[in-house]
């Protein structure tokens, strides 16, 4: 029987290496930047989602062969996640609503934000992947 998992993730610019990340402000005003994120029903695939979470939250309709798996993987709590990521051909600017902020980040950037151990683990791993397939499209040498 298949159970609902998360699937999580984030847009990349290509042209510009960064990828688009959200804040939300919590009453206590403790946020830190995180990835798009939700619970998938039994019947949906978590492309389906991610592109479902996207377009609730930024209006903006991706299409399903341009959404990539990163990896995925297990919590201690048994919880499947699986981390996507698609690219985005014009850097966008979004405007924030409902106590959610957007912003673009490099991946210098992405060591000076406050993320969650997990949040900073999915992106420096989803830049890995990003990279790999840039190689790979280039006929260079990659180990995925």
């Amino acid at each position: 029987m298949h159970k609902g998992f998360y699937a999580s993730g984030f847009l990349y610019h290509p042209s510009s290496e960064q990828i688009l990340l959200q804040q939300i402000t919590t009453a206590d005003k403790d946020s830190t930047w995180s990835l798009f994120e939700g619970k998938t029903a039994d019947d949906t695939s978590g492309e389906e989602m991610f592109r479902d979470i996207i377009s609730r939250a930024l209006n903006i309709k991706l299409k399903l062969r341009g959404i990539f798996c990163v990896y995925k993987y297990t919590c201690k709590q048994e919880i499947n996640h699986r981390i996507y990521y698609a690219e985005l051909g014009k850097l966008r600017k979004f405007a924030s609503f409902n106590n959610r902020e957007f912003s673009w980040f490099s991946p210098k950037q992405i060591h000076k934000l406050n993320l969650s151990d997990q949040t900073r683990h999915d992106i420096v791993v989803g830049f890995r992947v990003i990279e790999s397939s840039i190689r790979r499209s280039l006929g260079l040498r990659t180990i995925g």
